[in-house]
């Protein structure tokens, strides 16, 4: 998890507008941990932790939602983050997560 945690602080902070919640309006793609850690997931036009405008799963949200809308792969027009991923930063981010999940998955 500790290795997760570094790959969380290199995505910058974003701040989104007031009921903005476009990133929980795309069908998203995350591992059986996260699905997990979640505790299930379904989507009918939005993330069913998606409740009043919040999300329920904040904390233990997956990597794609926490990256969106602070990189230029990912944009989101009612987000600012403090500066956008690049894109070479970006599959960096990627590459690091997906390795670290698979290591996980074969334990």
């Amino acid at each position: 998890m500790d290795k997760l945690l570094d790959i969380y602080k290199k995505i910058p902070d974003s701040v989104c507008k007031k009921n903005c919640f476009e990133c929980c309006t795309n069908s998203i793609q995350f591992t059986k941990s996260e699905e997990k850690a979640m505790g299930g997931y379904s989507f009918d036009g939005k993330c069913s932790h998606l409740i009043d405008g919040k999300c329920t799963v904040y904390e233990c949200r997956p990597f794609v939602c926490r990256i969106y809308g602070s990189s230029e792969l990912f944009k989101c027009e009612n987000c600012v983050p403090e500066r956008y991923l690049t894109p070479e930063e970006t599959d960096r981010l990627v590459n690091e997560y997906v390795s670290i999940k698979r290591q996980e998955e074969l334990s």
